[in-house]
């Protein structure tokens, strides 16, 4: 019995951990998504690598500890480098796709939550989940920038020109295809 009780030191090393990994994640979760989705040739791809970055940045330091971090958005961006590599690598050998179908009904959740937030007008229809997933794989389908730009303005609340910089776009085309495709969506899906 006396086996199976954590002692005082592994419950407060572990809460330590814990609240580190929750305060560098929300600290980082908007740059590291922008440079994840900046590389990656969809939306789609750059759940899986966020993800992935998070859970070996865990990982790392429950083994090892934080101590020795001294900025973590760089050692986050330097594990979504390898992890880019490691994805894309894995995906030409594999030539494997993935659809909003893939996604579990906790992304597809928040992926919602994070619409509703930024378009209010949209706010009632994301409310039924079919009609999101359909809007998104269009989107994200039709043409693959358009994914990102609306990922990253919706989801990383990055603006329209931190947008056109980071794809290297210009202002205007971001612009345009934002708007174009919210229209083409409105009419599209009756909204």
């Amino acid at each position: 019995m006396k086996g199976n009780v954590k002692s005082t030191n592994e419950r407060n090393r572990e809460y330590e951990i814990d609240a580190y990994f929750n305060k560098v994640y929300s600290e980082t979760f908007a740059a590291v998504s922008r440079f994840v989705v900046s590389k990656s040739r969809s939306v789609l791809d750059s759940e899986d690598i966020v993800q992935n970055i998070y859970t070996r940045f865990f990982r790392r330091i429950v083994k090892k500890g934080y101590e020795d971090i001294e900025n973590a958005e760089a050692f986050l961006i330097n594990i979504a480098k390898f992890e880019c590599r490691d994805y894309f690598g894995f995906l030409k050998k594999h030539s494997k796709t993935s659809s909003f179908g893939d996604f579990s009904e906790e992304q597809m959740v928040a992926v919602e939550a994070h619409m509703s937030n930024s378009a209010q007008q949209l706010e009632d229809v994301l409310c039924n989940e079919m009609l999101a997933r359909q809007i998104f794989d269009d989107i994200t389908k039709s043409d693959p920038t358009v994914g990102k730009i609306f990922y990253l303005h919706y989801v990383a609340d990055m603006k329209l020109d931190e947008i056109a910089k980071e794809l290297d776009l210009n202002l205007s085309t971001v612009k345009t295809k934002l708007y174009r495709t919210l229209e083409r969506q409105k009419k599209k899906f009756n909204i």
